[in-house]
């Protein structure tokens, strides 16, 4: 007797395993947009000690290429600034340079999930991600009083760290810093090649020799994710409604057969 409860109790666990899994297997992330906004901060020559912020707003769009990894086209219309005036370092602060920036940054990142993700599924609604990848970063305006060269444009690495949760549904919430390391010494206006005088002054004050400027952003934002789901869920007409165990409870997509650059990296 205690046999059978056994294998009874063996038997309706692996069925219930063998749902859950089919259940999970019928969303499938398409991809994701979101919005988003926060604060950028400089790193560079002027003021080195202090971290000056100012806004910054972006979007992005992400192709989900399988549970963990996806590919994501980002923009962000960034500000950046600071002023040696306000430097608790006296050499800084005698030097007396200013800048102000504002620019597009446009990159193309790979993203990493640590946890799989499944929206809509209490078991796998958050996870922490990570992202790397390359850019472009393009001055739009601006305003300082160094009087050198200025750069207008530079690639640029960013390097992505965030923490994703699911509200409900397709929508998310997130928490994200992404900082970048640049392929110039001249956002902020000055490299370390370059001198400068103040008015009135003999002095010669240079830059310093940490090599190419860097900015960073933090960032909260919401996503919509753009899901498929096939089977039970897709029929919301209680007329229609079907169950795991009916016939035709998994109707799979017209076009699943079709060959596309992403499919072989797909796991279903």
């Amino acid at each position: 007797m205690r046999k059978i409860q056994a294998l009874l109790f063996i038997s309706i666990f692996c069925c219930s395993t063998s749902v859950s899994a089919q259940y999970i297997s019928l969303v499938e992330n398409k991809g994701e947009i979101g919005l988003m906004g926060g604060a950028s901060f400089y790193r560079g020559d002027i003021a080195s000690d202090i971290l000056f912020y100012k806004p910054n707003i972006g979007v992005f769009y992400k192709k989900q290429l399988n549970d963990y990894v996806g590919l994501r086209l980002n923009y962000e219309y960034i500000s950046i600034g600071a002023n040696d005036l306000q430097s608790n370092n006296f050499y800084d602060f005698k030097r007396g340079l200013n800048f102000t920036r504002v620019s597009h940054d446009v990159s193309l990142m790979g993203e990493f999930y640590f946890l799989k993700y499944i929206n809509g599924n209490k078991q796998y609604r958050f996870t922490p991600y990570v992202g790397f990848g390359v850019g472009a970063w393009k001055s739009i305006s601006g305003s300082t009083n160094i009087d050198t060269p200025k750069t207008q444009r530079t690639i640029l690495f960013p390097v992505n760290l965030g923490f994703k949760y699911n509200i409900s549904g397709s929508w998310n919430i997130f928490t994200e810093v992404t900082y970048r390391f640049t392929n110039s010494d001249k956002i902020d206006y000055f490299s370390d090649v370059n001198y400068h005088i103040p008015a009135g002054s003999s002095t010669i004050y240079q830059a310093s020799t940490s090599g190419g400027d860097q900015y960073f952003s933090t960032k909260l934002g919401v996503s919509y994710n753009l899901i498929n789901i096939y089977g039970i869920e897709q029929h919301k007409n209680p007329k229609m409604k079907r169950t795991l165990f009916s016939k035709n409870a998994y109707k799979a997509p017209k076009n699943s057969n079709k060959k596309g650059i992403f499919n072989f990296l797909k796991r279903k």
